[in-house]
């Protein structure tokens, strides 16, 4: 799926009603409104570096109507313009580059600190659907570290990334 960092409110509504069916409405708002607010990391005057590898499963998963769709890979298309956001597909026809599936991760590496602090170690963050894991052992990262490399390796070019996004857009519009 697209990450949360990256997703528009109405794909965000969907997901998460889809997860909490039992959920009031008022609560599902408050959840969007917080995923959103999040994404200020990406356009602030110094935003956050975000390097994205999505599975070409993510963008023909249909999340909501067509409509969320179209508009969801129209703005994954975009952000990979900004120069602090890159988004590549790893496509059907990269198989399985690993031999195993990874699942979703993400490598939170954090800005050194002034001299005389510690700096924050990274971390890996991986999802699934029973919870989150958080890895700080540096081999575990290292070796998460590898696996993006060698999906960034296999994964399409940015540029040819945005273009399958609008292209696969515009079979959701139609």
């Amino acid at each position: 799926m697209v990450p949360g960092l990256l997703q528009t409110p109405d794909y965000a509504r969907t997901l998460i009603r889809l997860a909490h069916p039992a959920e009031p409405d008022s609560e599902i708002t408050r959840r969007v409104e917080m995923r959103t607010r999040r994404q200020i990391l990406l356009t602030r005057k110094k935003p956050t570096n975000f390097d994205v590898i999505l599975g070409e499963s993510a963008l023909r998963s249909a999340v909501g109507s067509r409509r969320i769709m179209d508009t969801q890979l129209r703005h994954l298309a975009d952000a990979g313009t900004r120069t602090n956001i890159s988004v590549r597909v790893l496509p059907f026809r990269a198989g399985v580059p690993l031999g195993d599936l990874t699942g979703p991760f993400t490598i939170l590496d954090f800005p050194q600190p002034k001299r005389g602090v510690t700096a924050e170690p990274p971390v890996v963050y991986a999802e699934g659907y029973a919870g989150a894991m958080y890895f700080e052992d540096p081999d575990v990262v290292a070796r998460y570290r590898q696996t993006h490399i060698a999906l960034g390796q296999v994964a399409l070019s940015e540029q040819d990334s945005r273009q399958l996004l609008r292209d696969i857009a515009r079979e959701y519009a139609e």
